[in-house]
């Protein structure tokens, strides 16, 4: 009689779930992965053994793959679905989460964006077991550092982590799948607990030129690459700010900040704590022009709309409110 094979399976997308298949197939288990449609472009490379479901409901891809045998792991990573505790309970509590933060702190699912804001240079990374609560599982797996000054952009934030998670992985899975145990629970003071919601460029990326010059610039990296650039308005047109530096010390009146008062090899932006240059911009009317005297401005009902939306992603990507 053939002996039935244990299956991992991976809930989401990105890299880790290729790293977690090879580590899953070289180990004698199978493998079974579902996703949602904004994770495809990520997942090309999976290896043939392995089952793919793709879908917006997570209770149809789970009739889809089969109900998780007895000795069945799960692990997620940044999976696009609350799991019910129907879901949990498949696994009798047997799933984790890879979160890409240093809980308890920024519990949620804002990124590094947050980071950047909070001029945060603790990182981390654990492993954690998923349960109802938000990010509030039992951590068994975990992996803390100082990030460099050198970092600038989300994308430098997220690639520096990624690789913290990757050498976390490739530690605890083959853990997990031979000893068939997680490990030990790893202590954490729960009263630093953070929680900061998602975040959506096009929706929250707006700048307040009330803010002091230190805000603004840490507010424009918060929001580059790999996302558009925050944004304000140069007349009446949007215009994404994906590059700026303070370059001068030089003060201003307050109602002189947002002018542009100079043009060469950038764009000089006064304000009343300095010069903000910016390098990069982007206009969204592409036959705009940006002159000298124009000034960059954002409207009070669109600082109030960024201030009041909580968004969330379906498995699609499509944005909703909350």
């Amino acid at each position: 009689m053939k002996k039935q094979l244990k299956t991992l399976h991976i809930f989401g997308g990105g890299v880790f779930v290729g790293i977690a298949e090879r580590i899953a197939h070289e180990l004698g288990w199978e493998v079974i992965v579902r996703t949602g449609k904004r994770f495809i472009d990520t997942l090309h490379n999976l290896d043939v053994r392995t089952k793919l479901f793709v879908g917006d409901d997570l209770d149809s891809l789970m009739k889809q793959g089969g109900v998780p045998k007895r000795g069945d792991y799960g692990i997620s990573f940044s999976a696009p679905w609350i799991f019910p505790q129907e879901v949990i309970d498949y696994f009798d509590g047997e799933i984790f989460n890879l979160h890409n933060q240093p809980l308890p702190k920024f519990r949620g699912g804002g990124g590094t964006s947050w980071t950047i804001l909070m001029r945060e240079r603790l990182g981390g990374c654990c492993i954690h077991r998923l349960v109802r609560k938000i990010d509030a599982g039992d951590i068994f797996a975990r992996c803390d550092f100082f990030f460099p000054e050198s970092l600038e952009f989300p994308i430098d934030f997220d690639r520096y982590i990624a690789n913290h998670s990757k050498n976390l992985l490739i530690e605890w899975l083959p853990k997990l799948l031979t000893e068939r145990s997680p490990g030990e629970i790893v202590d954490i003071n729960e009263s630093e607990s953070e929680y900061w919601p998602r975040l959506n460029t096009n929706i929250h990326g707006w700048i307040d030129w009330s803010w002091g010059i230190d805000d603004i610039y840490s507010f424009c990296k918060a929001f580059s690459n790999p996302h558009s650039g925050a944004k304000t308005l140069v007349n009446n047109c949007i215009i994404e700010l994906k590059k700026i530096s303070i370059c001068e010390t030089k003060k201003f009146h307050p109602y002189q900040t947002g002018l542009i008062f100079r043009i060469s090899d950038g764009l000089y932006v006064a304000h009343r704590n300095g010069v903000l240059r910016v390098h990069k911009y982007r206009l969204a009317n592409p036959k705009a022009k940006v002159t000298l005297g124009d000034r960059l401005f954002t409207p009070r009902d669109l600082l109030e709309t960024a201030l009041l939306q909580r968004i969330q992603y379906s498995p699609s990507g499509k944005v909703s409110f909350r």
